[in-house]
């Protein structure tokens, strides 16, 4: 379903209701990358989602925001790039 044959994920805070045809799902949490609590989460690893975009060569996930200011999603713009992080390692 995703672009260039990468796999579509779901991020289960506000990308589900998107569409009912994603690969997988996961769940990057916002508050995990909030101002001055820039932490990595070991109850979202999200280990499924490192080995998915090893597997495929990246993977595209979907998230929104109800900020009327912000242009992407907390969890998309700090979180996920700490989880990269982490996981380059």
């Amino acid at each position: 379903l995703g672009g260039g044959g990468l796999p579509l994920l779901a991020n289960l805070r506000c990308g589900a209701w998107y569409s009912s045809q994603f690969d997988a799902e996961c769940y990057f949490k916002s508050t995990d990358g909030h101002t001055a609590r820039w932490d990595f989460s070991f109850t979202r690893l999200n280990a499924h989602v490192a080995r998915l975009a090893c597997d495929k060569g990246g993977a595209l996930i979907v998230d929104s925001t109800k900020s009327l200011v912000k242009k992407f999603p907390d969890a998309l713009s700090k979180t996920v790039p700490i989880w990269c992080a982490v996981f380059n390692r």
